[in-house]
């Protein structure tokens, strides 16, 4: 019987135990916040949440976030009528060249970027 209640006891302890946490939507001078104290003036909303405190092990570290990496026209799959790398490259300078001759003198940064990326992703 001893060691049923020890057993128990022991269970016990190593539980995550549940606390209640406040959080509180206060008004600043027009900016909202969320906190865990109390507002200085009336709380524009509270919630009541459960928190999980954990008595056993280290405390949990968070993951980075990760994102994947952008996929370029070089590790796109290969079309099955493909060309070859000249010839993608050669098309892309022309089509620069074309571009730039219909926008003339006024062309912007966002047309000049955006050709010359295509002709380095082709040529390199």
């Amino acid at each position: 019987m001893a060691k049923v209640g020890f057993l128990l006891l022991l269970v016990a302890a190593s539980a995550p135990h549940v606390v209640p946490l406040q959080v509180f939507k206060c008004l600043d001078g027009g900016q909202v916040a969320y906190q865990s104290q109390p507002c200085a003036g009336p709380p524009v909303k509270v919630w009541t949440v459960q928190r999980l405190l954990q008595t056993a092990g280290p405390p949990a570290v968070p993951r980075p976030a990760t994102r994947a990496a952008p996929r370029s026209r070089r590790t796109a799959p290969a079309r099955r009528n493909a060309r070859p790398a000249e010839n993608a490259c050669a098309r892309a300078r022309k089509g620069r060249d074309a571009a730039f001759r219909k926008a003339g003198l006024k062309r912007g940064f966002a047309l000049s970027s955006h050709w010359d990326n295509r002709v380095h992703e082709a040529c390199w």
